[in-house]
């Protein structure tokens, strides 16, 4: 049962067969400073123990809440499980095999505080492998572009690419249901999707110091390059159909984003349509041009 407390903070933790993460993520949640939140772990049917850990977690400390799904339903409603469970005026995503640092919430919450026109604040993170290892490498050597623009407006930037750290991201609750939840069409980059809704109203900003520590290992979906070009089309179909006023350069940016996930599924007659409407949208583009030509040049040879 719930208790009656509502805490400032709800934290998302979706949980699906990370037993072996799922201790250290947990600990890195209630070991922050900043106390007064709610940890609220959705398991997705998980098989192999992870129900039980969250149970015992939930029997130390009366600030987790429990949710168990029958069956698998996807990351994406697990997460807007969460979400319907929270109370929290901020809502907070931590995977669960990624782990905080401990004043995470402490320097966000003070970003908040002296902007009321922030809708999200993320921050970068520093990469460990599967056992926990850092790696030395930083979340934006790796995701970021040259010159990647974290803070502001973020809507053209996020028409472009995916750049935010899951597990780094704070949002004001009003901010997340502006944007409707998680899209549950979607397998993966519902967070994407989210976040780019999400930067139609509300400004970001962004901690340029390492708040969190981001696994890589073999199970994650992003290490998947196929899986990852399949979703990215999805995720910027529902974008897409959800925005209907996209200005000319984002939406160029959308189409050619489409058709390099189409090059790399290997359909080259879909990825000639995405280029032809990334150039009628903005024609002044040489890498759009040049990406047409090939893909109706792999056409041809069909």
């Amino acid at each position: 049962m719930r208790t009656k407390r509502t805490p400032t903070v709800s934290v998302l933790m979706p949980s699906f067969n990370y037993a072996q993460y799922l201790p250290l993520a947990v600990q890195g949640v209630l070991s922050q400073r900043y106390f007064d939140l709610e940890l609220i772990i959705v398991d997705d049917c998980s098989s192999d123990g992870s129900r039980e850990i969250a149970g015992e977690c939930k029997r130390l400390d009366d600030r987790v809440v429990t949710v168990f799904h029958s069956k698998n339903r996807g990351l994406a409603c697990t997460r807007n499980t969460g979400l319907n469970v929270s109370t929290g005026k901020f809502i907070a995503l931590c995977d669960a095999d990624d782990i905080w640092l401990p004043d995470k919430l402490n320097i966000q919450l003070e970003h908040f505080l002296s902007n009321d026109q922030l809708g999200v604040v993320h921050s970068e993170a520093s990469i460990i492998d599967a056992s926990g290892l850092p790696t030395g490498q930083r979340f934006s050597g790796l995701f970021h572009r040259k010159n990647q623009v974290t803070s502001g407006n973020l809507f053209s930037e996020l028409c472009r690419r995916n750049f935010l750290c899951v597990p780094s991201v704070v949002l004001r609750r009003e901010a997340v249901l502006y944007a409707g939840g998680f899209d549950e069409s979607l397998r993966s980059l519902e967070d994407w999707v989210c976040w780019t809704k999400v930067s139609r109203k509300y400004l970001f900003d962004y901690v340029a110091d390492p708040l969190v520590q981001y696994r890589m290992h073999r199970a994650s979906l992003s290490q998947d390059p196929t899986s990852m070009a399949t979703n990215r089309v999805k995720a910027i179909r529902v974008l897409l159909e959800s925005i209907s006023d996209v200005s000319s350069r984002p939406l160029a940016s959308m189409f050619y984003s489409i058709g390099i996930s189409y090059l790399e599924l290997g359909q080259a007659r879909d990825a000639v349509s995405a280029f032809a409407r990334c150039l009628a949208a903005h024609p002044v583009q040489l890498r759009a041009w040049v990406r047409f030509c090939q893909a109706t040049a792999f056409t041809l040879k069909a």
